[in-house]
């Protein structure tokens, strides 16, 4: 089955999607290796991963796409892409589209943040007006070759044009023929209820972020209020570092690995595994039989 189709699938299903965010291959691997149905790529995590910098649009659309696809295929479970605000005009989204298509990815959201783009939940952004979004959004829909290709469209407005503003966009974008509507900024409990109630389509949303306590909701709580698809855009690059900086902390303080490394440091034979060794010496097996 395609991976558009099983994405497709799993967000036909009754309740929310709940899909871990990965920034590299391994990172994806461990998702799909816990039991998940699907990888969410974070635009944050991709950044740092790449650059070692901020999530403020500094990687190219190339950059991305590249690295898009190398976590693609690392993985057999859909892969759910951050695509920024498709990287320039509206020539530049179609080509992004396509591009992200031909990577193997199941889905991208694209947002209705101005040139220069910041995370979400960054100071300082601003918004196009609703029409420059629509015209983003025909672009994408008008460039997807597989009708199964999931394109969600996502908007920042709430500090500029608050909760009204913020519906009134996501159901224009609903009406352009987007699949699915995003948010990525604070919302208390009541105003998710409100969105889930009057949005025109399905609400996906970022999850795990520890300031935002409406993120943190469970399964069953954010089922009752109507969310469909939760994104923990950063949750494990945050986990990953901080071990690392415990870990490494304790070898510069102490001139030795400690009791965070026997914590949380997977063995070599672990590691070699989760990243698929087995299967690769299978390859190599069959190979040298014939």
């Amino acid at each position: 089955m395609k991976p558009t189709t099983q994405l497709r699938q799993l967000l036909a299903a009754d309740g929310p999607l709940l899909v871990p965010g990965a920034y590299d291959g391994a990172s994806a691997r461990v998702v799909q290796a816990l039991g998940h149905g699907a990888v969410y790529l974070t635009g944050f995590g991709m950044e740092a991963s790449l650059l070692g910098m901020p999530d403020i649009g500094l990687a190219s659309q190339a950059e991305i796409v590249t690295h898009a696809g190398n976590i693609s295929a690392a993985v057999q479970v859909p892969v759910i892409s951050d695509a920024d605000t498709g990287y320039g005009g509206l020539t530049n989204v179609h080509r992004t589209v396509q591009a992200f298509e031909r990577a193997g990815i199941a889905g991208i959201h694209i947002e209705d943040q101005s040139l220069p783009k910041r995370c979400g939940g960054m100071a300082g952004r601003q918004v196009v007006s609703r029409e420059e979004m629509v015209d983003r959004l025909n672009a994408a829909l008008a460039a997807r070759l597989d009708p199964d290709f999931v394109i969600i469209a996502r908007s920042d407005a709430k500090i500029d044009e608050g909760l009204d503003g913020v519906i009134a966009r996501l159901n224009a974008y609903f009406a352009a023929g987007a699949d699915m509507a995003m948010i990525a900024e604070r919302f208390e409990v009541s105003e998710l209820t409100r969105l889930c109630a009057e949005l025109d389509g399905p609400l996906a949303m970022v999850g795990g972020v520890p300031e935002w306590p409406e993120s943190m909701l469970s399964r069953d709580e954010l089922a009752d209020i109507g969310v469909k698809l939760v994104l923990y855009a950063c949750t494990g690059l945050g986990a990953a570092l901080q071990a690392q900086m415990a870990v490494y902390g304790d070898l510069l303080k102490n001139g030795r690995l400690g009791p965070a490394s026997e914590a949380t440091c997977m063995s070599l034979e672990d590691l070699s595994e989760l990243m698929g060794l087995s299967a690769w010496n299978a390859i190599e097996t069959a190979a040298q039989r014939d």
